[in-house]
């Protein structure tokens, strides 16, 4: 059996890939948000390009029936709104605000006139953040069959992202957690199934406790080996 690297799973949580935007701060324009307030998207059409500068934004979209579905979240030290601003069409999705942020927003302008042309290296960063976003996209779709393994990998999401040295470890606990409702609209399932797939996990010993508070994992081996069971 080969072996499962944490960071070989894609995870929605965006970590900072384009701190090198920060070179031309200077050519945008600063804006404060408040927590729980709309950046952008819901229809509009937008002409600028976004760097989250401070804060967490998450990207979210409202299905049909209003269930609400979030695609992914990002950290400081990110482009976000990329792909609308550069295919001109309506942005359905919204990108909300979940801690207090600070963006700086280049227009249409700014971007091809200056900063594309004279900084070829912010070209390259923007194409491998772009491949990045789409490989979560296509190993999210890949797996949409087998539930279990999808929920496992979000919770060993939640343990890479607090930054534990869980190799070979069995037992692993986190100060931070995750409320199911949050996890259920990450999965894009109804809370009451991922009750019934955590319900299992915690009868077969795999994970202990979960809530917004903490996370803690019995056997992180096993939860690897139940995560990498769509590839």
């Amino acid at each position: 059996m080969k072996d499962l690297e944490a960071s070989r799973l894609c995870s929605p949580w965006i970590g900072p890939m384009n701190v090198a935007w920060e070179k031309v701060l200077h050519l945008g324009q600063k804006i404060c948000y408040p927590k729980g307030s709309l950046v952008t998207g819901n229809g509009e059409t937008i002409d600028r390009l976004l760097y989250l500068y401070e804060g967490k934004i998450k990207l979210t979209n409202i299905g049909p029936n209003g269930d609400e579905k979030t695609v992914w979240h990002f950290d400081k030290g990110n482009i976000i709104g990329e792909v609308p601003f550069i295919d001109r069409r309506p942005c359905w999705n919204m990108f909300l605000v979940i801690e207090d942020c600070i963006v700086y927003s280049f227009s249409r302008q700014c971007i091809y006139e200056e900063i594309l042309p004279k900084n070829p290296e912010l070209v390259m960063n923007l194409v491998e953040s772009l491949a990045h976003k789409l490989r979560v996209v296509v190993m999210h779709s890949s797996d949409l069959d087998c539930l279990q393994s999808r929920v496992c990998k979000m919770l060993v999401y939640l343990s890479e992202r607090e930054g534990k040295n869980v190799k070979g470890s069995v037992k692993v606990a986190c100060q931070k957690g995750i409320c199911q409702q949050e996890l259920a609209s990450l999965l894009g399932i109804h809370r009451v199934t991922l009750n019934t797939v955590i319900a299992q996990l915690k009868k077969d010993g795999v994970l202990e406790t979960i809530s917004k508070k903490s996370l803690v994992i019995n056997d992180y081996p096993a939860l690897l080996e139940l995560a990498r069971k769509s590839e």
